[in-house]
């Protein structure tokens, strides 16, 4: 009898857990999309155990509370809009929160052609180089491709990009 008792209130216990972090993954998901890696990893650090993280985490990606691949579309445009990088920098990101390589490459092939890119390299050179006032062009050059650079953007983009404003501009 006593068995019998342990088992309903190690259910009940489950169930509890599971429930509960169901409420947590809810909450996680008001404030932004989450990629599953992401999820799995706050579950875990919230201390649930690796059975109640992959059923919460089953049961979010069936009611498609979670889908990687929305994630990375909605990342990707907010970078655009309000952090604006290069395609490597954003591609590095989205790997950093467990967007698998294909997804990421695919929606980076859809969200950002070449010509954007280059328009958004320049546009942050431009903005750039204005804070380094009367720094000589060597040093204006030196400074603006570093920073273009960890922004993401390739040293053959941002070197013709500052090539082309500092010395072909009028």
């Amino acid at each position: 009898m006593s068995n019998t008792g342990e088992a309903e209130s190690s259910r009940g216990g489950r169930e509890e857990e599971l429930e509960d972090a169901r409420s947590y993954l809810r909450l996680l998901l008001k404030y932004r999309p989450r990629t599953e890696e992401e999820l799995r990893e706050r579950l875990r650090k919230k201390d649930y155990s690796p059975e109640v993280v992959e059923d919460v985490v089953d049961w979010a990606l069936k009611k498609d509370l979670v889908d990687d691949e929305l994630f990375a579309e909605y990342f990707v445009e907010d970078r655009l809009q309000n952090k604006p990088k290069g395609r490597s920098g954003i591609y590095k990101e989205l790997l950093d929160h467990g967007v698998e390589k294909s997804v990421a490459k695919d929606v980076l092939d859809k969200k950002i052609s070449s010509r954007t890119e280059e328009g958004r390299c320049r546009e942050l050179a431009r903005k750039r180089l204005s804070k380094y006032g009367d720094d000589d062009v060597k040093a204006k050059y030196r400074k603006t491709l570093g920073f273009l650079e960890r922004r993401g953007f390739s040293k053959g983009l941002a070197n013709s990009v500052l090539k082309e404003i500092l010395f072909n501009d009028d």
